[in-house]
C-alpha cells in the first residue's frame, strides 16, 4: 500500500516583500516578468519570450477568471476584528446573476474570529494592518 503524505500549508510558506508584489498591472503589458523553471534552472524573463519556451504542438490553456475582494473585514463595536470569507454565491447562485444585483442576494461564507461576534452590528474595515 502506498504511503500518503500529509500536506502542510506551512510547506507552501516563504518569505515575498511586499515591494515584490505587483500592486497595478504594467502600462506594457507584456513587458511583466515572466519566471521560467527550465531543466532545474530558474531564470527570469520578460513574457513577450514566452514563444521561446513552447514546443510547437503545445497546448495552452488561458484562465479568463475575475478575482473579486472575497474577504471582507469588518469591526465590532468592541474593536474585535471580525473576517468574512465569501465562498460562493447562493441566491441567486450564478456569479453574473449575482453581481448584477442592486438590493439583496446570499453568499456561502466563512466567519473568521465567529466566537467574538454572537450579535450586535459590524463596521466595514476599510484596511487591516499589513493588508490593503
Amino acid at each position: 500500500m502506498e504511503e500518503t503524505k500529509h500536506i502542510k500549508i506551512s510547506d507552501y510558506n516563504y518569505p515575498l516583500p511586499d515591494e515584490r508584489i505587483a500592486k497595478f498591472p504594467l502600462k506594457e503589458r507584456d513587458s511583466s516578468k515572466l519566471l521560467v523553471y527550465n531543466h532545474g534552472e530558474i531564470e527570469e524573463r520578460v513574457f513577450t519570450s514566452l514563444p521561446e519556451y513552447i514546443e510547437p504542438g503545445s497546448l495552452m490553456i488561458f484562465n479568463n477568471t475575475k478575482v473579486i475582494q472575497a474577504r471582507l473585514h469588518f469591526r465590532k463595536e468592541t474593536g474585535a476584528l471580525i473576517e468574512i470569507f465569501c465562498l460562493e454565491p447562493i441566491k441567486p447562485n450564478d456569479y453574473v446573476l449575482n453581481f448584477q444585483q442592486t438590493e439583496h442576494s446570499a453568499w456561502l461564507c466563512m466567519v473568521g474570529n465567529l466566537k467574538k461576534w454572537k450579535e450586535g452590528p459590524l463596521h466595514k474595515e476599510m484596511t487591516v494592518k499589513g493588508k490593503p
